[in-house]
């Protein structure tokens, strides 16, 4: 067999098995939390397989998912923070908008945790899906965009934030691009050279402040070339 071909036969073995891995990974295996680093490490696992899946695959699995803990008010509880932390938040490898969606329209549809229990994961769901790769761009304040551009969302009072604002200028391989800081919160206003800065009024419903700071790059077509990262 011509070594071409092999390699092309290992690659779709490689990808049928992710699939069903994902598709029926939760056929077999239990939700016992009795166990808690057991059970944290077997969901981090489900993650990382259904980001790395075709999408309907992993929103099948994820229904399978909570077609269990509908069934265990505890374990709903538990679940839910874990799926917070795993595809909403901007360092995890596995942040992920559909998947995050999914998992919050079933929490409020089971009705498992209460409606002020789902609120913040509402809000969540809302926010993550503003900016996502590929998708149009949005900033409060700016209607276009005609060239490849920047993005630093910032809380005024995060020191953090305000050297964020130093070290994405100073770094080359931001050189010459527009920025835009997009400053959220109460505090002094930074004067920081290169950057044009925004104060929305509405910032909150777009941006996650407690995600600060997080940049995001624009194409010049106005779509998300790169989505959300923390600025380190």
């Amino acid at each position: 067999m011509k070594p071409l071909r092999l390699l092309s036969l290992l690659f779709l073995t490689l990808v049928s098995c992710t699939e069903t891995s994902v598709r029926n990974f939760w056929d077999s295996r239990s939700i016992d939390y009795s166990d808690i680093r057991a059970a944290e490490d077997q969901f981090a696992d489900f993650a990382e397989l259904a980001v790395a899946a075709p999408e309907a695959d992993a929103l099948a699995a994820l229904d399978v998912l909570f077609d269990k803990l509908k069934q265990d008010t505890v374990a709903c509880y538990l679940y839910a923070e874990w799926v917070d932390m795993a595809f909403y938040s901007p360092v995890s490898p596995c942040r992920n908008a559909a998947l995050y969606s999914k998992a919050v329209d079933r929490m409020v549809e089971d009705g498992v945790l209460t409606l002020s229990d789902c609120e913040p994961f509402l809000q969540k769901r809302d926010w993550i899906l503003y900016n996502v790769e590929g998708g149009k761009a949005t900033v409060p304040g700016i209607s276009s965009f005609d060239t490849r551009t920047l993005v630093l969302v910032l809380d005024l009072s995060c020191p953090s934030c305000r050297e964020a604002l130093e070290k994405l200028a100073a770094a080359p391989e931001w050189s010459g691009l527009p920025k835009i800081a997009v400053c959220l919160g109460q505090g002094p206003r930074p004067a920081v050279p290169d950057w044009e800065y925004l104060f929305p009024e509405q910032g909150s419903a777009v941006f996650d402040i407690q995600l600060t700071p997080i940049y995001f790059i624009i194409a010049a077509d106005g779509t998300v070339e790169r989505g959300y990262a923390l600025a380190k």
